[in-house]
C-alpha cells in the first residue's frame, strides 16, 4: 500500500503536465460570489483563486460546455474588468471560435453546434507587455453573434504579473 502511494506520488511529481486541474470561475455579473458549475474551465497554470497572467506569455484555456440551444456560429467576447472598466483582450475578443472547437473525444468540430451536446473550446491569450500589473477579472463569454444569445459566460479573478 505504501509502495503504491510512493509510486503515485513520484508520477505526480515527475509528470505534472499530465494533470489538468480546473480553474474556479464565477457566473458573469455575480461579482465573484457565485461559482459557475455547469461549465468546466481550465486556465493553464491557474490553481489559485486568482490566476497569475504573466506579461509576454501565452496562456492556454479550455472550456467544456453544452449549449442550451442550437448554435449556427459562435464568437468569444473577452475582456478584463479593472476598476469597473472593460479592457478588451487583444486577439481573442469578438472573434469566431468555430475553428477552435472539439468533440469530447478530441475530434475537431466546426459550427453549427447542437443543443445539449458536449463540446470543448480551446484557445490562447497572449498577455502583452503593455498591460499594466494589476488585479483584473477576466470576463469570457461565448455567444451567437446573430441572436446575441449567450452559450456560456464566466469571470475568472486574475492578476497581471511579470
Amino acid at each position: 500500500m505504501f509502495g503504491r502511494f510512493i509510486c503515485l506520488s513520484s508520477l505526480l511529481i515527475l509528470f505534472p503536465q499530465i494533470i489538468k486541474t480546473t480553474t474556479t470561475v464565477y457566473k458573469c455579473g455575480s461579482r465573484n460570489q457565485e461559482i459557475l458549475n455547469n461549465v468546466t474551465v481550465t486556465i493553464e497554470n491557474c490553481t489559485t483563486s486568482r490566476c497569475s497572467l504573466k506579461r509576454n506569455s501565452t496562456v492556454h484555456i479550455e472550456i467544456k460546455f453544452k449549449p442550451e440551444f442550437d448554435v449556427r456560429d459562435l464568437i468569444a467576447e473577452v475582456h478584463g474588468i479593472a476598476l469597473n472598466i472593460p479592457i478588451p483582450l487583444l486577439g481573442v475578443d469578438n472573434k469566431s471560435v468555430c475553428n477552435n472547437l472539439y468533440e469530447e473525444d478530441g475530434t475537431k468540430k466546426k459550427c453549427p453546434l447542437l443543443k445539449g451536446s458536449p463540446y470543448i473550446y480551446k484557445d490562447e491569450i497572449y498577455i502583452i507587455e503593455a498591460y499594466p500589473k494589476f488585479k483584473v477579472d477576466v470576463h469570457w463569454s461565448l455567444k451567437d453573434p446573430i441572436s446575441k444569445n449567450v452559450v456560456t459566460c464566466f469571470e475568472a479573478p486574475s492578476k497581471i504579473v511579470d
